[in-house]
């Protein structure tokens, strides 16, 4: 999916993982403008994505699954 389907779905609560993310990673949205992390750790979308703004980051994007 795209990075704007991903924030979409996360915006719901799903989790989803990226093509350079480790198989155990993930990330979901809390409200608009917080990204939470696998770990519990929290940071702002913009803080996420300044360090993402490459077009490698635009697509490849699913829904996690633990299995």
């Amino acid at each position: 999916m795209t990075k704007q389907e991903a924030i979409e779905v996360m915006k719901a609560g799903v989790k989803v993982t990226h093509r350079y993310f480790d198989p155990q990673e993930w990330i979901t949205m809390q409200g608009n403008f917080t990204i939470i992390t696998e770990e519990g750790y929290t940071c702002s979308t913009v803080e996420f994505w300044v360090l993402r703004k490459s077009v490698e980051w635009e697509t490849d994007w699913s829904i996690w699954s633990s299995q």
